[in-house]
């Protein structure tokens, strides 16, 4: 008996010690999204150990974000802005990237997926998109993980439309409390990969610039994965930047930046 209880305890134990199981599955959506990635990406670097994926990233620093970029053929090279937001001006100069919605439909083709309507149709008239909307009004950020799926879009108004893919929790990509110790509390709230804003990607791209003597402006983002649900005012970090709040956690050295979910006018998931 005594034997008996002994390994049991054993196990327990043993179970207790083992961190917690990575539920994340190789897909084509994440292996696309994946590869505009920066080099030594975390999560992107759990992803290939956890799978046994061989994703490389595409451009050492990451896909540069571009106001308006759709187009593939035209990436990295210096092309002229068309449009004037906050950060881009009508005939300067920047490094081409993708927009967020150029990002969203570039993945959905290399997975034989339907093109995106424009985010303005989905978010105005989202009436149209019924059968593809998810129905999570009632269900707290920490649940979300079990309506998801990898390659559902969130689609938000929050002074510009936007739209972001889930890739996973945390969780899935096998953290603990004891690995993101700031992020102990949100392991299973939403991580999302996009095409947008990313403060370290203005200073790591014009480093670029310096080095190439390029003739253009650096960028104010780029493909970055994003945590969503929590208020902002529970964030440990606040940086202004690029005419923007960011708020981020600190995942081990990389800029987790929080999309302010509360500060939308409206927004929608939907499964393509």
């Amino acid at each position: 008996m005594k034997k008996t209880l002994a390994v049991l305890l054993a196990f327990a134990l043993l179970c207790a010690a083992a961190p917690a199981s990575a539920l994340v599955k190789r897909s084509l959506e994440l292996n696309a999204a994946f590869s505009m990635l920066e080099e030594g990406n975390p999560i992107l670097e759990r992803y290939n150990e956890i799978t046994g994926a061989d994703v490389q990233a595409r451009y050492p620093l990451g896909l540069p974000y571009f106001f308006g970029g759709k187009n593939e053929s035209l990436l990295m090279t210096v092309c002229y802005a068309t449009e004037t937001t906050k950060n881009f001006i009508t005939g300067q100069k920047y490094l081409y990237g993708f927009d967020c919605s150029g990002f969203a439909n570039w993945i959905n083709f290399q997975c034989g997926k339907p093109q995106l309507d424009s985010l303005e149709q989905m978010i105005t008239n989202r009436g149209l998109y019924r059968d593809s909307q998810l129905d999570i009004n009632n269900v707290k950020p920490k649940n979300l993980f079990l309506v998801l799926e990898i390659g559902d879009y969130l689609v938000a108004s929050a002074g510009g439309r936007h739209i972001m893919m889930y890739i996973g929790t945390l969780e899935d990509y096998g953290y603990t409390a004891q690995d993101a110790p700031e992020l102990a509390d949100y392991l299973e709230y939403p991580l999302l990969v996009h095409c947008g804003l990313c403060p370290p990607y203005s200073e790591r791209y014009q480093a670029y610039i310096d080095e190439n003597n390029l003739d253009c402006n650096t960028t104010d983002g780029g493909v970055a994965i994003t945590i969503v649900g929590m208020p902002v005012g529970d964030v440990p970090h606040h940086l202004y930047q690029d005419h923007y709040d960011h708020y981020y956690f600190d995942l081990n050295g990389y800029f987790l930046r929080v999309y302010d979910i509360d500060a939308a006018t409206s927004y929608v998931w939907f499964r393509t």
